[in-house]
């Protein structure tokens, strides 16, 4: 299931949050229940199955959110770590190196994915580590990046290689920055709409209990 491995990703238990979601529908149905049978307020009971409904919709999202928030997040920090393997390597570090010394700066997630690829450079000298580390990232030009740093070690990490790494890095670097104000406009723009909703959403309110109060009134006369 797709919301499942969501939740695998972003590292909460799908059982628990199921469980949550769970319980606040059947409490909401609940409530419906007795709003519309027991205390026969219609408008009421159809305003709760709204909120319900968007209640349910924005739990969903977010972990979907959550997880976009955390790939950014990561491949943020491999732009950043690259910046500093790039240092070590023109100091003349081999990039076996240069990766290992990355380590201490590393968040837990990024040292673990590290050390995994190091690992896996010690058993596997072809290219497949590296492809196997870029997968770690949405970013198609992560497995560019990955493949010219493998080149450096094939090649052993002459001038002209050198050139294609650092081409490669800043043109990931270039369009990650690029993606981030792309970013920001989108969420300036949809804050924008938010008094909008609400108005809406104030305005269908007022619709329903004033035509709930005049059917009551017509019922009456």
């Amino acid at each position: 299931m797709k919301i499942k491995e969501t939740m695998d990703f972003i590292g909460v238990s799908y059982r628990a949050e199921m469980s949550k979601i769970t319980l606040l529908n059947g409490a909401g149905f609940i409530l419906t229940i007795l709003l519309f049978f027991v205390m026969k307020q219609v408008t009421f009971a159809i305003l709760t199955i709204i909120a319900l409904s968007s209640v349910d919709y924005f739990i969903l999202s977010s972990y979907q959110d959550k997880k976009a928030a955390f790939q950014k997040a990561r491949e943020n920090e491999l732009i950043t770590l690259i910046s500093y393997f790039e240092i070590y390597i023109q100091n003349k570090h081999n990039v076996y190196h240069s990766f290992s010394l990355l380590q201490p700066f590393c968040s837990p997630w990024m040292k673990e994915k590290i050390a995994d690829f190091l690992n896996e450079i010690d058993e596997d000298k072809s290219v497949q580590p590296f492809i196997n580390f870029a997968n770690n990232f949405q970013q198609l030009a992560a497995s560019s990046l990955m493949l010219s740093i493998y080149q450096m070690v094939d090649q052993g990490g002459n001038v002209t290689q050198l050139s294609q790494f650092n081409l490669v890095f800043n043109e990931l670097a270039k369009n990650r920055t690029k993606e981030m104000m792309e970013q920001k406009e989108k969420s300036l723009a949809n804050m924008a709409s938010y008094p909008l909703i609400g108005a809406g959403l104030i305005t269908v309110s007022l619709t329903i209990s004033i035509l709930s109060i005049l059917g009551d009134m017509i019922n009456v006369i």
